[in-house]
Formats: structure tokens, sequence, C-alpha cells
């Protein structure tokens, strides 16, 4: 089949959430069908970067917009009456490419990933059409309107409010649309009634160095991206009211913060003794081989915590806020310890650290939930793409249109 996958971020290396996800599914997808890959990124992939996707792909388009661009493409679409999210995702070059390449033969199948960049979909032939939500933005956009101060709350409410209109829109142009756990579900559902859901795990490999004994040092551990609002916000609860608890208790503990772009309120912690911030690593997996105790004190009504999933998968036993926890889909008791109040993520982290025994148990816990919930929801992705159509033989590396 020819499969066309439109993406807002290009997809390689996949050192976040979406990137991880979408990665996984071209990665499954090309190995029996012809993919096309078009996608839009605030930089240009690196040759090396740009090689693994040419090697399953048969076309690829990547166009890099500068800062500058997608912030006045994001105020031109407000200005008409749209959202900020979808003229920041807009480029008319991409545009160009998906009708020029719709136009010698409509595809097989699309995957558009989040909603954000489900209008240029618009240029498409396709006769089967799937959406990969991921979450439903919009409910983000609601909890930074409540959070935020004017005159902020009102721009985030305003958004919040167009990104719902867009989420209708696109679904309603889908077959088919995914989200990552029933918690989304139910929202997507709420917004729009008619669509036809899917709930998709994000897939994640259980990584087989994540078997062997805990690490000795008592390193607590942070992982994802330090510039995204509720990361940073649970590095900074953390931080103020759970560290100096645990720093009691365990005085030779130390506190490894891992994760690419950390802002300035991030930064500072690494002035702490005992306190690391590394930014941006190439891979993270050494990093979770140091830690102890893996923590997500991530707070909100968020999708699914793809950091707590990659933690889980290297064998890291957590300590979550039940928020972060209510992502994850699991029957009997949580795959980590649950706690709220810095009192209690303190005592959780201390036991963690201290009791080899619930340290084991935890381990084999989350390892057993990514082997059953995530370890594999490729071939998912491809029946819904594919429509019990029977699968082609895919052609190797294919052009690059890399632009500026």
């Amino acid at each position: 089949m020819r499969i066309l996958m439109l993406l807002p971020r290009f997809p390689y290396p996949p050192e976040r959430g979406d990137t991880l996800r979408s990665w996984t599914v071209l990665q499954g997808l090309s190995g029996r069908h012809e993919v096309w890959l078009a996608c839009v990124d605030s930089r240009m992939p690196t040759r090396e970067q740009l090689a693994p996707v040419r090697e399953v792909c048969r076309e690829v388009a990547v166009f890099a917009r500068s800062a500058a661009a997608r912030v006045l493409g994001g105020v031109r679409s407000v200005l008409a009456g749209g959202s900020f999210t979808e003229g920041y995702f807009a480029d008319w070059r991409l545009r160009r490419t998906l009708a020029e390449w719709s136009a010698q033969e409509p595809f097989d199948a699309l995957f558009t990933y989040s909603s954000s960049i489900a209008p240029l979909a618009r240029e498409v032939r396709a006769r089967r059409r799937v959406m990969d939500l991921c979450d439903v933005d919009s409910q983000k956009w609601t909890r930074y309107s409540r959070e935020a101060a004017p005159p902020l709350r009102w721009c985030y409410r305003l958004e919040a409010e167009r990104v719902a209109d867009l989420e209708v829109w696109a679904a309603g142009r889908h077959d088919v649309c995914l989200t990552v756990n029933e918690r989304e579900c139910k929202k997507l559902h709420l917004l729009a009634p008619q669509a036809v859901v899917e709930v998709v795990p994000t897939p994640v490999k259980v990584e087989p160095t994540g078997n062997g004994p805990p690490p000795t040092a008592p390193v607590i551990g942070m992982l994802g991206s330090m510039c995204y609002p509720p990361n940073v916000l649970a590095v900074d609860w953390f931080g103020r009211f759970v560290w100096p608890l645990v720093q009691r208790r365990l005085p030779e503990a130390r506190w490894l913060i891992v994760g690419r772009d950390p802002v300035r309120s991030v930064r500072k912690w690494n002035r702490l003794p005992g306190v690391t911030v590394t930014g941006r690593v190439p891979d993270v997996c050494p990093y979770l081989a140091q830690m102890r105790v893996f923590v997500d004190p991530v707070r909100g009504d968020i999708g699914v915590q793809t950091k707590l999933l990659v933690a889980l998968a290297n064998g890291r036993p957590a300590v979550t806020t039940s928020d972060a926890v209510a992502g994850l889909t699991y029957s009997g008791q949580p795959p980590c310890l649950v706690a709220n109040t810095p009192a209690d993520f303190a005592s959780a982290v201390v036991r963690l650290t201290l009791d080899a025994e619930l340290w084991h148990r935890l381990s084999r816990r989350g390892r057993e939930l990514i082997e059953q919930k995530h370890a594999s929801q490729v071939e998912t992705v491809e029946q819904l793409l594919t429509a019990g159509r029977p699968a082609a033989v895919r052609r190797g590396s294919g052009r690059a249109l890399v632009t500026a």
C-alpha cells in the first residue's frame, strides 16, 4: 500500500513522546508498505538524523520554519478566526508538496499525527484516513488557562476553544481517531460524539538491561522535556517541597534531572549540591541505569506520561502522582508507588530506595505492564490503516526533500 505519514515534527531521533510514537509506527509500517513522510520542524535534521528515515521511506519531505515564522503564522491564524496552533504548524511548501504527491496517484491511506497539522491533510487524496490525536490538546489549553494570570489566561482560554473546534473538524474528516488511553478517548467523545475512536497505547520497547540489579547509589531521577510546562512545574514542586525531606533522611542522595531544553527555573536547581541538570542527552538509557528511583510528580489530567513508560521499560521503579499513574492502563495494584503530598511523596521515595524487596517487585511489575500493554501496537495501527487490504513489499531507501 501507498501510505502517507503527515507529522508536525521530524520523527528522528525518537527522544520525546510524540517522536517515539511516530517513529515506532513508521518503522513498523515501512517493513510491509511504501511510506511517504511529510513534516515540518523548527530545525533541519542533520545528515545522520535523516539517513535512517530515508532508509525506510519512499519519499521524505521536511520543511524547517524559524520560531519567528511559526509565531507569525500563529498570530495570522488567530486574527483569521482559527487557532494559534494550526497557524504555528502551517507551511505553504508542505501544502504544495502534498498536493503534488496526491496529484500523481491517490494514497491508499493517510496517517495524520495530531490535529495541529490536520488542516494540511485537505491537500491529500487518500482512500483511508486515520488521525492519531494521542491527547486531546484543547483540554491542555483549558488547564493552562486556569493556572495562568491575565492576559495569558484569556489567550489560553481562546486557544482552548479554537483547538476544540479544530479537533471536532479534524475528527469528522478522518475515518478513525487514535488516543493513548481511555481517559483521552472519553474526552474526545465528549467533544465529537460521532467520531470513531480507538485506544492505541504508546509502543515502548522493553530494555533487556533493565532486568539487572538495582544501582547501589541513592540516585533519584526525573526525565522529560524540561521546557514543557507540566514538567517544569513538577521539577519546581519536587525541588521545593520534596527534595529537602528526602535529603534529611538520605543525606547522600543525588537528584538527576535529565531532559532537553531546560528553562531557567529548571537550570537553577543545578546550583545545589547533589543535583545535576543534564540538558539534552543522546540516549536516556545510561542515565536511567543510574537511577535507584524514578520520580514523576507531574499533575493534571494530561494523556500518558511517556517518560514514565520509558522508565518502567528500563526496570526503574517509580513514585508518581495519582494524575500521572491514571494515564496508565493496568489491572490490580498500580505498577508504582503513588503519592500526592510532599511528605507522602518523600516517604515513598525513601522507602523505595531502602527496601530491596519492594524495589524488585515494582521493577518486575512495571516491565510486565510494558510487555503486556505497550510492547507493540504497530499491528493495530496497520489494521486500521489498511482496513483488511493485503500488505505490499516495501521498496528501499528513497529521496529526501529537505528545505529550510
